[in-house]
């Protein structure tokens, strides 16, 4: 095989692997931001923090809030559920960024595919 054919298609092949490796960090990190609480299932993001902490900061001890599910679950603690958003924000941006910085020191195809 042609020795630029030959580069052309390791290059491709190491930006397809790049490609998916972020979308499955990605993935992974979308599964750590659920959180299960009172029945209902919330995404700890920006959004979902702010929102429960305001309704804190409005002195609002529970409330009515509308899960991912777009069900309305009745939050007796709006404490609990905000320390149980918080950390899972945390953990999944933290494991993110690990994860991110692994990829961008994987120069070939093995290395990424090795962590």
């Amino acid at each position: 095989m042609d020795e630029r054919l030959e580069k052309a298609l390791d290059f491709s092949n190491y930006a397809l692997t790049i490609n998916n490796q972020k979308r499955n960090i990605r993935n992974r990190v979308a599964q750590l931001q659920i959180v299960h609480h009172a029945g209902g299932v919330f995404i700890a993001n920006h959004e979902t923090i702010a929102f429960v902490k305001t309704l804190i900061d409005l002195k609002h001890k529970s409330s009515i809030v509308i899960d991912s599910k777009n069900n309305p679950i009745t939050v007796k603690s709006l404490k609990e559920l905000l320390e149980k958003l918080v950390d899972a924000y945390t953990s999944a941006t933290t494991e993110f960024d690990i994860e991110n910085e692994k990829l961008k020191k994987a120069r070939n195809i093995k290395k990424i595919m090795d962590w």
